[in-house]
């Protein structure tokens, strides 16, 4: 695929276990995009060759990072930051937060996850909604955060927008700050929910500057029997995974007119509002 200069390179971190599902989503963003795209695929080190050649036929050539490529080009940022360096050797998903924005073009990053279901013609998902936005995201249902809320009473560093969910990404990448996530990693008691550890330092980046979250309306989480008429996309989440079937052949819409991606400002997250959150976890796991 040749890349003009209005082609937005879109990044997406990919191994063999997610293959056939990122087929079927990032095939279907390719297709529903009024804006023409191009993408870079991140290799967590387990994409096989024959892995490469179906997703090079299917998405129009996309540009393949392999790992020890991204392996070279963060070393230099890794290099004094023990913190850092051990969590993207420990977790795959620190793709999203380091390699993603080293090999990120013209000063913005855009990325969506290989899990993200597009079921309509939209425009403008990588544009940002104003040009003080430094970044903007999908909206989750909860403050879905690694810390607690008397961390935030005690930490004044600890500064988020509300409900960021990293699904889908913009951001500018004079937002990355290796020597902030080298402070938060560094404190084990700010990552007692693993799988949520990329997403907190996402929000703590964002919360430095203007953050936007994407309408909940438009781009949402799937729901048994249900889809509001004014979805896009659906984000497939590992505890949502199951509902997949239920949606992957949606009615063919691609003649339909494409839909102005909305977005509004992203309310702070603070000590309270995280508590909130807590409190509702408690109890849905007693009732």
């Amino acid at each position: 695929m040749s890349q003009g200069p209005s082609t937005v390179i879109v990044a997406t971190l990919l191994g063999h276990a997610q293959v056939d599902l990122g087929l079927a989503c990032l095939g279907s963003l390719l297709a529903h995009s009024a804006d023409p795209l191009h993408f870079r695929l991140h290799d967590d080190g387990s994409l096989t060759a024959a892995d490469r050649e179906r997703l090079a036929g299917a998405l129009g050539g996309p540009t393949f990072v392999l790992r020890p490529e991204a392996d070279e080009r963060a070393a230099e940022i890794l290099a004094g930051r023990p913190a850092l360096a051990a969590y993207r050797r420990e977790s795959p998903l620190c793709s999203k937060l380091v390699d993603a924005v080293l090999f990120a073009e013209g000063g913005e990053l855009a990325y969506c996850d290989s899990d993200v279901l597009f079921l309509r013609p939209f425009s403008g998902l990588f544009r940002f909604p104003s040009p003080a936005a430094s970044a903007c995201f999908m909206r989750d249902t909860q403050h879905a955060y690694s810390v607690r809320s008397w961390h935030l009473l005690r930490e004044p560093r600890l500064r988020f927008p509300g409900r960021v969910n990293t699904g889908i990404i913009h951001a500018r990448t004079r937002c990355f700050d290796p020597d902030l996530l080298e402070w938060f990693l560094s404190r084990s008691e700010y990552r007692f929910a693993p799988p949520w550890v990329e997403q907190t330092c996402w929000a703590l980046l964002a919360g430095k500057g203007a953050c936007w979250l994407h309408d909940p309306r438009q781009i949402a989480f799937p729901r048994a029997g249900r889809l509001d008429p004014e979805t896009v996309a659906l984000h497939f989440v590992s505890p949502l995974r199951g509902r997949f079937t239920e949606f992957r052949h949606p009615p063919d819409r691609r003649s339909e007119p494409p839909v102005p991606i909305r977005s509004a400002p992203a309310s702070p997250c603070g000590p309270l509002n995280l508590a909130a959150t807590e409190i509702r976890r408690r109890l849905r796991r007693v009732f």
